[in-house]
């Protein structure tokens, strides 16, 4: 899964260069889909600008890139936050004011004081080139869960094809690096701060955020592979998430290589696509069945330590070649497979 990193604050470029800095995303609050870009007014433009994530090329730690030059910024929605004071409507007498009793009295040593002009109000933001049904994250919007504020966003991390948000990196205060909160534990989202479940506990045990090259979180991988003897899992990397392939002896080996790849440090998600020998022969035999040519044919299937091997008798040289090719196209690139079947034409045949 390709993941772009929003590191709010961070340098924007168009394709001739420079043209801002990211200063918040928009996100629709019940999709959780990032859905525009906030850029602050740079050299070439005199006004903060909201943008699609649609043009995003690429995004990482130091900087995002865009698919269009600066000079097309113009074309594009003016973003202004405007802060206003308003009455609220509700639970007051006609003309705005309190009710009698929702006013405080001063007591003086003539009697009490009270002014009768007072009129609440209540303080709003709008913000120019946004919809309204939208919420705005930016650097240090407040994170929550049930016992108070664990932290602020720093960067935002989403799926490159949904734009759906697949991780938050909040920075606690309280660690050497900042928290990597996944998608499933964010509850709500709102401007004035994003809910998530998860007492302290589960906090701490989570993974935490940090750049690194990719080379060197390949390399510790593979070397924790290798430690617990399972340095036959092939190992690649895109974007923080780790993908393990390969054949290994049973499914509790399976999980062991998962465990070791999420518990390094700066690995956002891990993609299980290991086999094991008997579960590569179950998938053969089950492609078998579904394949009108080869479902014709009586073969054992033996699968084990990465080999799938094929016995029996089949009735023509077009089974075989049917049968083997479901076999090779069922397996793992890591997995070989062995034929073994003897073709023997059924009787009354001319083959």
């Amino acid at each position: 899964m390709a993941r772009l990193d929003l590191n709010i604050g961070a340098q924007v470029h168009c394709q001739d260069g420079p043209c801002g800095r990211l200063i918040k995303v928009v996100l629709d609050p019940r999709t959780r889909r990032v859905t525009d870009l906030i850029l602050e007014k740079g050299p070439l433009s005199e006004e903060d600008k909201v943008l699609p994530v649609s043009l995003i090329e690429s995004a990482a730690e130091a900087e995002t890139r865009l698919s269009i030059t600066a000079d097309r910024l113009e074309g594009y929605a003016a973003y202004r936050e405007v802060k206003f004071f308003e009455v609220p409507s509700s639970d007051l007498q006609p003309g705005g004011r309190y009710k009698t009793g929702e006013v405080l009295y001063h007591a003086t040593r003539y009697g009490l004081i009270s002014i009768e002009s007072i009129v609440p109000m209540l303080r709003q933001r709008l913000h120019e080139g946004v919809s309204p049904e939208r919420v705005l994250v930016g650097r240090g919007t407040p994170v929550r869960n049930l016992e108070g504020e664990i932290g602020r966003v720093d960067h935002v991390l989403v799926d490159r094809e949904s734009s759906e948000i697949s991780h938050l990196i909040v920075d606690s205060g309280l660690f050497s690096h900042p928290l990597i909160l996944p998608i499933r534990m964010i509850q709500e989202v709102s401007e004035e701060a994003i809910l998530v479940e998860g007492d302290s506990t589960q906090l701490k045990n989570l993974s935490r955020y940090m750049a690194r090259d990719d080379a060197d979180i390949l390399s510790e991988v593979q070397d924790r592979l290798a430690a617990a003897y399972l340095d036959e899992v092939q190992v690649a990397l895109e974007n923080g998430v780790v993908r393990l392939t390969g054949v290994v002896p049973d499914v509790t080996a399976m999980r062991h290589a998962e465990a070791i790849a999420a518990s390094v440090q700066a690995v956002l998600g891990v993609e299980n696509d290991l086999d094991t020998g008997a579960a590569g022969g179950s998938r053969v035999v089950a492609a078998l069945t579904e394949d009108s040519q080869a479902d014709m044919a009586v073969v054992e299937v033996r699968g084990e330590e990465g080999v799938v091997t094929l016995k029996g008798q089949v009735g023509s040289q077009e089974v075989r070649e049917a049968v083997e090719k479901v076999a090779a196209d069922e397996i793992s690139d890591a997995s070989t497979v062995i034929s073994d079947l003897e073709v023997k034409p059924n009787e009354g045949s001319s083959s």
